[in-house]
């Protein structure tokens, strides 16, 4: 099924415990529902077993002011305890060869974990439940073909083909061509003819495409890079570069691989659709500490490290603290310091420096040059969903990120109007609604990785 074709229900996934860690999840959540309950009927698929999350979920949301309105067009779905990835676990919907409504249902695995067990040289599993969540998710596409099947009282066949991949590295074009990335090509053991026999005989593929994913720590799925709006027009990112040079050699170097990956994706699809309609959006430069909020963490590292060793303060507490408290441990610490070197200071960067030396740590400049981030922190614009409701209404849900910079405010707010533009010159009548994602940049997805659209059924 096309994502431009008109559309019966958006279905989305929570774990109501992991929602409440943090506020702005459920903002997201709201701010989707708010609009998206305008086209389309919602499920959201969670554990209503966890009930005094989902009660406590539930009274946080109806202070909405569309509260009411919203729950008339969304029923939430008692499942399992699912992640919010909705696309990568949930089903990939098509049509069988008699035109019924068939749900795909690929082999879903958390890759990232078994790499990060590894590189930790962990002897105990990192977050079990992550893996119980991943389990959960696998199965999640049964339970979404069961629901179609009793709401709308039509047979759904569903496809388990035997390969290994995330929805949200599953792109068609609707005229048989199927791309993936070249991750997913090595997950599935490399092998390209058997791979495009499984996609022909199951996903109805004519010919598979290799793409190249985004480097870095990060998801590589090709739907933060690639977008078809139609059976002929695709969009494509224009990535931008940091405003300054970047921090050190792992950014540069970054930046090169993610201007090359995406460059060449477009040659390779220019080459191969050269009729085709081709639309550049702007895409932010990847999102990174700037100097001074580097040398805040170093600092912050310092105190810790220095506090934990001469007993300030024990392992469990350090962890506990609240900014308050960790600005008067810090005082506490120069204080310390300050017997040992009179002349140090936290606020200067270059007494900081000393203080460093003199304790024998990395010294500043050297801290920077080593520095990387967990998460390589992407922000794309095409990872946005498109709504097209049966009564011929559409939208674009697309992501908006936000700075305290006024320099880089000015930048976004200038290629929101580009990004606009794209997309209304594709499909005229769509309305544009902004969805704040600030929340979910270093999480490695946006509005396209936490939906599923379900074609139109008509109810037999």
């Amino acid at each position: 099924a096309n994502e431009w074709e008109a559309q019966q229900a958006l279905i989305l996934s929570i774990s109501f415990s992991e929602a409440l860690e943090d506020l702005e999840n459920i903002r997201n959540l709201a701010s989707i529902l708010n609009v998206a309950h305008n086209y389309l009927d919602i499920y959201v698929f969670g554990d209503q077993e966890e009930y005094k999350q989902y009660a406590q979920f539930l009274s946080l949301i109806s202070q909405h002011p569309n509260f009411e309105s919203i729950m008339e067009n969304t029923r939430f779905i008692d499942s399992r305890r699912l992640l919010r990835w909705t696309r990568d676990f949930g089903p990939i919907f098509g049509f069988g060869i008699e035109g019924q409504l068939a749900t795909i249902d690929p082999v879903y695995r958390d890759m990232m974990k078994p790499l990060e067990e590894k590189a930790l040289h962990a002897e105990e599993p990192l977050s079990p439940l992550r893996d119980l969540f991943n389990l959960h998710g696998d199965a999640m596409p049964s339970e979404v073909a069961a629901l179609m099947q009793t709401e709308f009282n039509l047979p759904i066949d569903i496809a388990r083909p035997p390969v290994s991949m995330d929805g949200g590295d599953f792109i068609s074009d609707g005229q048989g061509n199927v791309f993936i990335s070249r991750q997913t090509l090595i997950r599935n053991g490399g092998n390209r003819s058997e791979l495009e026999s499984i996609f022909k005989n199951y996903f109805g593929a004519k010919q598979l495409h290799i793409l190249e994913a985004l480097p870095g720590r990060t998801v590589p799925h090709l739907d933060m890079i690639v977008k078809f709006l139609d059976q002929e027009t695709i969009v494509l990112p224009e990535f931008q570069a940091p405003a300054g040079k970047a921090i050190n050699a792992y950014y540069t170097d970054l930046n090169r691989q993610a201007r090359q990956a995406i460059d060449h994706n477009e040659r390779y699809l220019r080459k191969l659709f050269p009729k085709h309609k081709f639309l550049k959006v702007p895409m932010p430069p990847i999102l990174v500490k700037s100097r001074e909020e580097i040398v805040a963490e170093a600092r912050q590292k310092f105190v810790q490290a220095y506090a934990l060793e001469k007993a300030l303060v024990d392992a469990d507490t350090i962890n506990r603290l609240n900014d308050t408290q960790l600005i008067e441990l810090e005082r506490q610490v120069l204080r310390a310091v300050k017997q040992e070197m009179p002349s140090a200071d936290f606020d200067s960067t270059a007494a900081f420096d000393a203080v460093l030396r003199h304790y024998g740590q990395l010294p500043l400049d050297a801290y920077i040059d080593h520095y990387s981030e967990p998460a390589t922190r992407y922000r794309s614009y095409i990872n946005s969903v498109f709504l097209h409701a049966k009564d011929g209404k559409q939208a674009f849900l697309v992501p908006r990120f936000t700075s305290s910079d006024s320099q880089e405010s000015a930048l976004l707010s200038k290629w929101e109007a580009e990004v606009e533009k794209a997309y209304t010159s594709a499909w005229p009548k769509a309305n544009i609604h902004w969805i704040n994602c600030d929340s979910m940049v270093s999480d490695f997805g946006f509005l396209h990785c936490a939906t599923v659209t379900v074609p139109l059924l008509e109810r037999n």
